[in-house]
């Protein structure tokens, strides 16, 4: 299915006109569209759950929509694997998995996301025990320049280290495989504390529970930007997240942030309508409380009128290019501007403060990296981009904000 449409992305940061937006039936229809592209030379790029807030997705060429690329192609339950069509939104994925006895070993906030968008730019939950969902990344189906299709896998690391975080930039993917872990529940402990108390529990959180998270709060009105209840300023909602055995009751038991129930369904917070556009970059694990420091007395004494929360994680670290968690530890900082208001200012201001601490954003979410600092920040770029220009040697897959950090 072909047409001409205006695309815009979940937050309505992000408006433009393609030459032809097409939505392929199936995976052969999917190829058949890239290669008529290719073959006139026409720009391509891939639009997934529209929930990255850089202009990504952006092209005056053909945006293809794989979401007709849906669902599970096959599970190994005794590897612990499975392949999926990349245009399958997380959301899913967790029942078809479930009925395999397995699940995603770690999920974000969100799960409205594409799998192909989630791994291109890097998307993450938290857990000092787990990557980025890229790091689960085994093998990929993807489309090149050249409308090969080029079948990826631990076979050749160079390749499958450079897809794993691609933006996009190596050709659409249009097969995903993923190592999974046995299916597991979660049990809910949220709390509202000080955030004396967080940073006085901070290591305990950490090495007790599977997944610890915290958002804190500068003003008593900072929580009602993520709808997280009333928190009182210098107050943290904090996520508190533990696993329990697989066979706990299957029906849900308790409500909201005092849930017991399958993974899956317990990651996404409910998130569904963008009334921010968010920033987060991720830095050392090790600078974190340094960090949020710095952050906290940013926003008081320079931005007050500021009521962003500062939302604060954990990753594990792994190998890929242009991860932000390649060869670190990291924990990410996540600060977001009010729609309607000229937030600029104070997200500058944050990434100055985070900028000695080496950091890296993550690529769906706003950033002020021009190309010297990609260079910079990430020791693997030379070895991406030989793999980039091998996958795309005409720059298809190219567009203004990414033909600026990579062309």
């Amino acid at each position: 299915m072909a047409g001409k449409s205006r695309w815009s992305n979940w937050g309505g940061n992000q408006t433009f006109q393609p030459a032809k937006s097409v939505t392929p039936a199936d995976e052969a229809d999917a190829i058949s569209e890239i290669r008529a592209a290719i073959a006139h030379k026409r720009p391509i790029r891939v639009a997934g759950g529209g929930h990255s807030f850089t202009p990504i997705v952006q092209t005056d060429g053909i945006l293809l929509d794989l979401s007709g690329l849906s669902g599970v192609i096959s599970a190994d339950p005794s590897e612990r694997r499975a392949k999926v069509w990349a245009g399958s939104k997380l959301a899913a994925l967790g029942a078809p998995l479930w009925s395999e006895g397995l699940s995603i070993a770690n999920q974000g906030d969100i799960d409205a996301q594409s799998i192909a968008g989630a791994i291109a730019t890097g998307t993450k939950g938290s857990g000092i025990n787990f990557g980025s969902m890229s790091s689960m990344v085994t093998s990929l189906r993807i489309v090149n320049g050249r409308g090969d299709v080029v079948d990826v896998d631990q076979s050749d690391l160079e390749r499958l280290r450079a897809a794993q975080v691609s933006l996009g930039l190596l050709g659409p993917l249009l097969r995903v495989g993923l190592q999974l872990v046995p299916a597991y529940r979660l049990r809910e402990e949220n709390v509202i504390l000080p955030m004396t108390e967080v940073m006085r529990q901070w290591d305990f959180f950490l090495s007790e529970y599977r997944h610890f998270s915290f958002w804190w709060m500068p003003t008593d009105r900072s929580s009602h930007m993520y709808k997280l209840g009333d928190v009182p300023a210098d107050h943290c909602f904090v996520k508190l997240l533990r696993e329990v055995p697989a066979d706990e009751p299957e029906s849900p038991v308790g409500e909201t942030n005092r849930r017991t129930d399958r993974a899956y369904r317990i990651y996404p917070d409910g998130t569904t309508v963008a009334e921010f556009h968010e920033l987060e970059y991720m830095i050392r694990a090790a600078d974190a409380r340094a960090v949020v420091a710095l952050i906290r007395d940013l926003m008081w004494k320079r931005f007050p009128d500021e009521i962003s929360p500062l939302q604060v994680r954990w990753q594990k670290a792994d190998d890929a290019f242009l991860s932000a968690q390649g060869g670190r530890d990291t924990t990410s900082i996540s600060v977001s501007g009010e729609i309607g208001r000229n937030y600029l200012p104070f997200l500058r201001a944050v990434d100055e403060t985070l900028q000695p601490f080496s950091a890296r954003p993550h690529w769906g979410k706003i950033h002020f990296l021009d190309r010297e600092r990609v260079e910079r920040l990430y020791p693997d770029f030379v070895r991406f981009q030989k793999v980039r220009k091998e996958m795309d040697p005409d720059n298809l897959f190219l567009n203004p904000h990414l033909a600026d950090l990579f062309g």
